[in-house]
Parts: structure tokens; C-alpha cells; sequence
């Protein structure tokens, strides 16, 4: 089902501040999408702030880091911010975080996949005082 529907999963985060999440894939996936859960804060969007997570080589789950420090597998070494999408912008700045090839989508069938399952790809809080959560979307 997951490779015309994707399989979708919620995840609750901390506020910007508090500990990061690890936002982990829960199959092998082909397309990812993260974007914020709108059953937190009655649906206004916070924003997101964390760090992608470098997939290559697999040395299992990172760890979470006190803020301000930046965990040994982020790629790159910045803390990224996404910014609600409230009028359709488009661009590696707002939500939803994309990962795939061409439009967010690799091609699984030639063997290429954005993760399996296990694989952290992303550390995240909300960009406000406020705890939230995403909706994790992944395709097989």
C-alpha cells in the first residue's frame, strides 16, 4: 500500500529549547515527507528546527544532544529552520522537509532509497516555546 499511499506516523517533538527528537524511517522508504501535525497547537504551525541527519555510512541511532550542540552525524554541522508553509511557498526552507530525488522521489526500484527502516534522517523541536508534534509520510 505504501507505494501509492504512503504510510503516515505521528510523532510528537519537544519545544525549541528542549531535547531533539529523532525522526526515525519505519520502513524502507523511497519518499519522505516530514511536515508538522496540525492536531498541536489548534493547527497553528510552529515551524521546525533541528538538524538532517547523514544517513551514509550507517553507525546507528545518534544522540540527542543537549541544545546547542551539535550531534556527530548532522549534515551539515548548521541548525536548520523550516518555516510553516502558509501560502504555498515552495523551497528547502519550509515545510514539508522533502527527502527523495527528483521532487523528493528515488526510484526503489533501481535500489535506491532515502532509508530502511531504523535509519535517522532528522533531529527536531518546534522553532517556538510551544511542544508539537509531525506527521512522518513515507513511501515504499
Amino acid at each position: 500500500m505504501a507505494e501509492v499511499n504512503p504510510k503516515r506516523t505521528n510523532v510528537a517533538i519537544n519545544a525549541k529549547g528542549g531535547a531533539m527528537t529523532n525522526i526515525t524511517l519505519t520502513i524502507m522508504a523511497s519518499k519522505v515527507t516530514v511536515i508538522e501535525d496540525p492536531s498541536y497547537n489548534g493547527g497553528v504551525q510552529q515551524g521546525l528546527t533541528g538538524y538532517y541527519i547523514d544517513t551514509q555510512p550507517a553507525v546507528g541511532t545518534p544522540p540527542t544532544q543537549p541544545p546547542g550542540v551539535v550531534p556527530p552525524q548532522a549534515s551539515p554541522p548548521n541548525l536548520q529552520v523550516w518555516l510553516p508553509n502558509s501560502n504555498g511557498q515552495q523551497g528547502s526552507t519550509y515545510e514539508p522537509i522533502i527527502f527523495g530525488g527528483d521532487a523528493g522521489r528515488v526510484h526503489g526500484a533501481y535500489g535506491n532509497y532515502v532509508g530502511a527502516n531504523g535509519t535517522v534522517i532528522l533531529q527536531l523541536t518546534t522553532n517556538s516555546e510551544n511542544a508539537g508534534g509531525i506527521i512522518l509520510e513515507e513511501w515504499s
